[in-house]
């Protein structure tokens, strides 16, 4: 039995001391992810050591502070400083109190204790007081602000993007192209370059963290986003962050430090599917403070961006440089209507040039960084408007672009409670501005040389002034070029491919009241090559979208000019007449867009693929010559003999078969190609005149004649 009890001493003694060990290394461990700012961590453990010890004040005092910097507990900070209230009077409670009601939008609760606190350190503050009086003066107006924006609060749908883009790691700064074709945001985790690492960038698998890396994701034809994947030209061992692209998606602008490095803006651009290594801004961008967002106008001529530099009006500014022969010029701060006495950071410009986002810890911010946004207006920034609740919350919020459109909108945060599903998510906000939407042209499309994909220089000359903006480029192996061109004039545009005559064309934007989108294929030939596509001029279109009954002359303008009329003399009004219960099809999804793209041609036979009317029939188109002896069809004989008919443009075209609707003349279509017919495309006739799908669309299949 004495043995027994001395055994069961030693375990007991054993056991003390086991947990008296693991205790200090938690309360290590809880104090050091404090002092380092990782207050998630640092919350759970002190959670458990107050649960062992609810009289250690100490404890109860951290597992608050931690809660206010914890978006999930951060209702717990309240009751963690009511309670400690209870026992300390003292003045700096109220500070931690009205933080605790301020960040919960108690936003009345949060002014009795601010102003409790700045009363009770007087007139005289001591200098270990001055820090925590001056953000509890700030708090104040934040409450303020609170109170104000919360009886207006602001309708607007906010979704998490979820996957595959959003995963439990972390992911942040969403930036995109104009027409959301493509989303480049920086991720922090398990496939990070080079894993875990510690400061001096060397494997560090028991203590060491991920870094920042660049990755990438394109939109689907369904609306959602493809599986995103790092981009390895750009990733390095240290911090890469992507921080802005051009609305065309060409140039990219990136964040990047390392241990020689604090951080630097660099710049790297797109050549057919890679990224070129990046090239760091000159020292007008680039000081010996820190610089780490950025923003372009569309057409590549101003470049704002955020800096620490010493002259500004707080500790971050924006600033704006022009581009001056190919290279960026002076930083000019962008001044009080901007910039406040506080921080000012990720600015990001429209593709309209006018409409500023950026985010702020000044202005009618309701704590930490809010979204505002300014218009320029007679070369003025007018008063920044805040995005208002429930976009923007007593965290921060930041890194918000939007786009071209203006009715959708992304940022990036850490907000609980929205469905989030990582320590940062990014997340899509409808609508993506408040008030009037903004005003412009996004030209898009694809260049064609000799009917293949091509690179080409796409120049774009402001009539008004005679100033070049841009260029643009087409993408080398797509072809694909995008360009936002905004209203008060008109443009020239020339499309340039090195051995090819340039195509040009006019577009009149001097009065358009309402955002466009044109989709516009370009069709570029060498001398001798006959296969011609139709092409419809940009006015024309542009026309279509502002006035979908369009004038026929403008139509026909267009004909003569790509040579597809019949006679001049045949043109008449016609119409048709729906057979069979049909109802004349709606286009205006897909107006003025190029059926080159199968997702809009598949959007196309949805909507208009068993239409039929009187006098209305569509053949599959297989040939195009100028010399017809050159072409030969034995392969396709099973579909009956072509018919030729030789067109005033000196081309004659040949079809095959007649249809009454176009699903029928699809499905043909599809059967001649699989007989090694390299091309075939659809032409519509009415009461035997011949039009293209893409002018049946732009007129509704009705009361317009085009040829």
């Amino acid at each position: 039995m004495k043995n027994i009890k001395i055994i069961f001493s030693l375990l007991i003694l054993f056991i003390s001391g086991t947990i008296d060990a693991q205790n200090k290394q938690m309360i290590e461990d809880a104090a050091d992810y404090f002092d380092n700012k990782d207050f998630k961590k640092s919350y759970e453990l002190y959670n458990t050591l107050y649960g062992q010890n609810p009289k250690n004040t100490e404890y109860q005092f951290r597992l608050g502070f931690c809660s206010l910097f914890y978006p999930e507990k951060k209702v717990r900070a309240i009751e963690l400083f009511e309670e400690i209230k209870k026992v300390d009077k003292s003045s700096d409670v109220d500070y931690y109190l009205a933080k605790a009601y301020h960040i919960n939008y108690k936003f009345d609760d949060a002014t009795q204790y601010y102003e409790a606190f700045i009363n009770a350190k007087g007139t005289k503050i001591k200098n270990e007081d001055k820090d925590l009086v001056e953000d509890a003066i700030l708090g104040l107006a934040n409450s303020r602000n609170g109170k104000e924006l919360m009886a207006k609060k602001v309708v607007a749908d906010i979704k998490n993007i979820s996957s595959p883009i959003n995963t439990e790691e972390t992911e942040g700064v969403p930036i995109i192209s104009a027409d959301e074709s493509v989303m480049i945001y920086t991720y922090v985790g398990k496939k990070s370059t080079g894993g875990l690492l510690d400061d001096n960038l060397k494997e560090d698998k028991a203590n060491g963290n991920y870094h920042e890396d660049i990755f990438i994701s394109n939109s689907t034809s369904d609306s959602t986003w493809s599986n995103p994947i790092g981009i390895h030209s750009l990733n390095t061992s240290g911090n890469d962050a992507a921080i802005a692209l051009s609305p065309d998606g060409h140039t990219l602008f990136t964040f990047l430090s390392d241990v020689k490095n604090p951080g630097d803006i660099y710049i790297s651009n797109l050549e057919g599917t890679q990224w070129s290594e990046p090239a760091k801004l000159n020292k007008n961008i680039n000081s010996e403070y820190w610089e780490g967002s950025c923003s372009i106008t569309s057409d590549g001529r101003f470049l704002y961006f955020a800096s620490e530099r010493p002259g500004g009006l707080g500790g971050r500014d924006l600033y704006v440089s022009m581009n001056l022969d190919g290279d960026w010029g002076p930083a000019i701060n962008l001044g009080p209507s901007i910039n406040t006495k506080y921080n000012e950071d990720a600015p990001f410009i429209h593709p309209d040039g006018i409409t500023l986002f950026f985010s702020s810890q000044g202005h009618k911010s309701i704590g930490g960084y809010d979204i505002m946004f300014s218009i320029l207006k007679e070369n003025n920034w007018i008063e920044p408007i805040s995005m208002g609740i429930p976009l923007n919350t007593t965290e921060d919020d930041r890194y918000y672009v939007i786009n071209a459109k203006g009715d959708v909108g992304y940022f990036s945060s850490n907000r609980g409670g929205v469905g989030g599903k990582g320590e940062q998510d990014i997340y899509m906000v409808t609508p993506g501005i408040l008030g009037d939407k903004p005003i412009l042209a996004l030209l898009k499309g694809i260049v064609f040389v000799n009917d293949k994909v091509s690179e080409a220089k796409i120049e774009v000359i402001k009539k008004e002034t005679n100033t070049e903006i841009g260029p643009y480029y087409a993408n080398s192996k797509t072809g694909k070029y995008l360009m936002a061109i905004s209203p008060g004039s008109g443009y020239k545009i020339k499309i340039t491919v090195n051995g090819i005559d340039p195509v040009e064309e006019e577009i009149d934007v001097e009065k358009l009241q309402k955002f466009v989108e044109i989709k516009k294929d370009f069709y570029l030939y060498t001398a001798g090559f006959e296969s011609k596509k139709t092409q419809i001029s940009v006015k024309s279109i542009l026309d279509s979208l502002i006035n979908p009954l369009v004038n026929a002359d403008s139509f026909k303008n267009d004909a003569n000019k790509v040579s597809t009329t019949i006679k001049e003399e045949s043109v008449k009004t016609t119409s048709v007449v729906p057979c069979n219960g049909s109802v004349i099809p709606d286009f205006s999804q897909i107006k003025g867009k190029s059926l080159n793209d199968e997702n809009i041609y598949k959007q196309f036979l949805s909507i208009a693929g068993s239409f039929c009317a009187d006098g209305l029939v569509f053949k599959v188109q297989i040939a195009a010559y100028r010399k017809p002896d050159n072409y030969e069809y034995n392969h396709l004989q099973e579909f009956g003999k072509p018919e030729i008919v030789n067109y005033p443009d000196g081309i004659s075209r040949f079809t095959q078969m007649s249809f009454s609707n176009i699903k029928d003349a699809e499905e043909a279509r599809r059967k001649i190609i699989a007989k090694g017919q390299k091309d075939a495309w659809i032409t519509a006739f009415i009461d035997g005149k011949r039009f293209t799908l893409e002018e049946l669309i732009l007129v509704n299949f009705k009361n317009k004649s085009i040829n």
